[in-house]
């Protein structure tokens, strides 16, 4: 609905307008009420101009910078059974330009290869569990899954939160 328009179909079109109506009834004077509309995108380029001019703020949330995917890091290992040579740091550091999505996906992936690793040896049973997850399983993780965000994506998105201005 928010997109950049193109081709319409009447329902989509109508819903479109009524949208944008009930978006510019919001700051009408003698209403009593405070609504806040919040809404989330990766691709603002692709967003109607009449939308744009609705939301008068605008929060560029970059990628996470070391020390929060330090963090987490440190959040989901604390969920899962890792050896001492797991750092959280150093995964950090391997992993710029990194989501935080792409460093969860990352952490789940160590602990299927481990569980994977448990019922291929036959050694799945009552009361087995997986072997710690090592740094190595990590490391493993990142070379088969890079960074979700492409260095170009993330200019362009740059770019147009420095045109459109953001906080």
């Amino acid at each position: 609905l928010t997109g950049v328009r193109q081709v319409e179909v009447g329902g989509e079109a109508r819903a479109r307008n009524q949208l944008l109506k009930e978006m510019d009834g919001l700051t009408e004077k003698g209403r009593s009420e405070h609504l806040c509309v919040l809404a989330a995108t990766n691709k603002p380029w692709d967003l109607d101009t009449a939308f744009i001019r609705r939301f008068t703020k605008r929060i560029y949330v970059s990628l996470p910078n070391r020390a929060a995917r330090t963090a987490m890091f440190g959040q989901y290992l604390s969920q899962l059974n890792v050896d001492g040579t797991v750092a959280p740091e150093e995964l950090a550091d391997m992993t710029p330009n990194y989501s935080g999505s792409d460093i969860h996906d990352i952490c789940m992936e160590a602990q299927l290869k481990v569980n994977r690793e448990l019922f291929e040896t036959g050694q799945a049973g009552p009361g087995t569990r997986p072997r710690p997850i090592t740094m190595g399983d990590f490391e493993e993780a990142i070379k088969r899954r890079g960074s979700s965000v492409t260095e170009e994506a993330l200019a362009k998105t740059e770019n147009w939160f420095r045109i459109h201005g953001a906080l």
